[in-house]
């Protein structure tokens, strides 16, 4: 099978042609891909060779490919590019638009089958009339649109404007002819059409066409939206009666005139299709810049995007990546077209493959993709991302792309930077997970992170503990802080209204406390301070001089009586034992 490092350098080398830089010298064309899954009439549409096989998701990968298959071999970068899709799934990192560019290109592949055929893709809902039948109509494709996936659900985002593709074909019916008695009749299609194709939602109409292949518009849509795509077919019949005023019913003749009348039965029948989408917008949306009292250099922001977001570029070189990663595959059910008449159905490969771009969440948490050394620092560093927690999804087994078990949707992302300068943050610009959606916002000041001061004085201490008392102020100032925790080991308490803390150690090994005041992180924080350390000394615990004289008295009061009864009885011996007098 294909080794992953194999795919690496093959992804590689993919961004690197650009679809366009020969990875050798010489021109081959791509070898064609075998998979059903692959429309044959591609490339096409603006959709150039390089991109067009990576459309596809849903064709049946090769995990054999060695990696010699992509060495020196190769002569062109479509060549590289149908090898690599034939091999494994390529992810994007952002909406692309060579799916519309398919998509709108594709439709007017589609060759309805006259009045009597119909032709529908094999999933198509079909309606029968009197006269009309197998009529419907299909929408082909909704976009700009991102199917998104997370857990079990999946759902479709649109832009606020965009347009919906469709067609819808029948055929007609005729009754057949009666050419024997005294009234005759004869049947046949005087006029038919699709006479209107409308878009619409559960509250209004947006456009309309007609026409069998339809490319209609939509403005200003927002919330969750039923698009529902309704075509109504018109037919309109000829129909002949011709009666015998003197009919020999014995010969079969009519011996007088034959008198004729027309009449146009006329039908219609409507068909309808729908999407369910959802209208992403970017709302609630902002920004708030911080500086660095200790460092003018640093600079902190906060980002709330507004939406589910791919990027976030803050300069040409510093852009954030979200969770999302994008894939494109084709549409379920478009792979055959079935033509039905009166008589037979038949099926062939569809004319018409439409694809949809698929979002999925292929890491926990946004990163920041740098090229930075041991040297160099990043242009940012992502301090924090919080958002709603979701579990991750599961594809369908011919998409071999991975994604995580869970990931947090992040809603808000904090970054803080040591290279750019705070001007660069004055605006950034939000791209979100539909092609086309992106929005520069405004970044505000907030404030100024403050230096703060921590002093640590040992109030007591002894066999039972040390008392310890925490003052935290702010270091330019003197002012008392108010906010944010102290803490010691394992114990931590809060400042009071003085900026004062006041922590009951347990006895410790040894005699250095290090404390550290503990701030609100600045980017979910009112008041801004940074962190700050101290260490303080517990004193050696020598008894008080009271102690020390209650300690001599009671040694005295017991050694005393002692020595004297052994210097008297040294003195009863005359030192002959203990030998602590000289003898006489």
């Amino acid at each position: 099978m294909t080794t992953p490092r194999v795919i690496d350098v093959a992804l590689m080398l993919l961004v690197a042609s650009g679809g366009a830089v020969f990875l050798a010298v010489g021109v081959a064309v791509a070898e064609p891909n075998s998979s059903p899954a692959i429309p044959a009439d591609g490339p096409d549409y603006g959709v150039n060779e390089t991109r067009f096989p990576l459309l596809w998701s849903d064709d049946l990968d090769q995990q054999n490919r060695s990696s010699e298959e992509f060495g020196d071999t190769i002569s062109s970068a479509p060549e590289f590019s149908t090898r690599l899709a034939g091999s494994t799934d390529v992810p994007f990192e952002k909406p692309i638009d060579d799916v519309e560019r398919w998509n709108s290109g594709d439709l007017q592949d589609f060759d309805p089958g006259g009045e009597k055929t119909s032709v529908h893709p094999e999933r198509a809902h079909l309606e029968d009339g009197l006269y009309i039948r197998d009529a419907y109509t299909s929408i082909v494709a909704v976009q700009p649109s991102t199917v998104l996936h997370s857990g079990n659900t999946s759902a479709r985002y649109i832009m606020p404007d965009g347009e919906v593709l469709a067609i819808a074909d029948y055929r007609v019916r005729v009754p057949d002819d009666d050419t024997s008695g005294s009234v005759r009749h004869h049947w046949s299609i005087a006029d038919t059409a699709v006479d209107t194709v409308v878009l619409q939602t559960d509250s209004w109409v947006l456009d309309a066409d007609r026409g069998h292949r339809s490319t209609l518009e939509y403005r200003g849509l927002s919330g969750a939206q039923n698009l529902t795509v309704e075509a109504t077919v018109t037919a309109r019949l000829r129909h002949e009666t011709r009666t015998c005023t003197n009919y020999n019913s014995t010969i079969g003749s009519c011996e007088g005139s034959w008198e004729t009348e027309v009449d146009y039965p006329t039908e219609q029948v409507t068909a309808t299709d729908s999407r369910h989408a959802v209208v992403t917008q970017i709302n609630d949306r902002g920004g708030k810049r911080v500086a660095f009292e200790s460092d003018a250099t640093h600079t902190g922001v906060v980002i709330h995007p507004g939406t589910r977001w791919s990027a976030i570029d803050v300069s040409s070189d510093a852009r954030l990546r979200g969770n999302w990663r994008f894939y494109s595959a084709g549409v379920d059910g478009w792979r055959t077209m079935v033509s039905r008449t009166e008589t037979e159905t038949t099926r062939t490969n569809s004319s018409v493959r439409p694809a949809q771009l698929h979002a999925i969440p292929t890491q926990k948490q946004p990163d920041m993709p740098s090229k930075a050394t041991e040297d160099a620092e990043p242009p940012l560093v992502i301090e924090e991302a919080w958002g709603s927690k979701h579990a991750g999804p599961s594809l369908p087994s011919e998409i071999a792309i991975p994604t995580v078990d869970n990931y947090t949707n992040a809603t808000s992302i904090a970054v803080r930077s040591e290279t750019l300068p705070a001007a660069t943050f004055d605006e950034v610009t939000v791209h979100g997970i539909v092609r086309g959606q992106s929005e520069t916002i405004s970044v505000t000041d907030n404030g100024t992170v403050r230096d703060t001061t921590l002093e640590l004085t040992v109030l007591e201490a002894n066999s039972s503990g040390t008392l310890v008392q925490a003052t935290v102020t702010e270091t330019t100032t003197g002012d008392p802080i108010t906010t944010g925790r102290v803490k010691i080991g394992s114990q931590s308490a809060a400042l009071n209204a003085s900026g004062i803390a006041v922590l009951e150690l347990e006895k410790q090994p040894s005699s250095l406390i290090d404390g550290q005041y503990v701030p609100a992180d600045w980017w979910r924080a009112d008041q801004l301070y940074s962190a700050a350390e101290d260490r303080a000394t517990v004193p050696p615990n020598y008894p008080k001089f009271q102690k020390l004289v209650q300690l001599f008295l009671v040694t005295l009061l017991w050694f005393l009586p002692v020595a004297l009864a052994v210097y008297g009885f040294d003195y009863l011996t005359g030192g002959a034992v203990l030998g602590l007098r000289d003898h006489p």
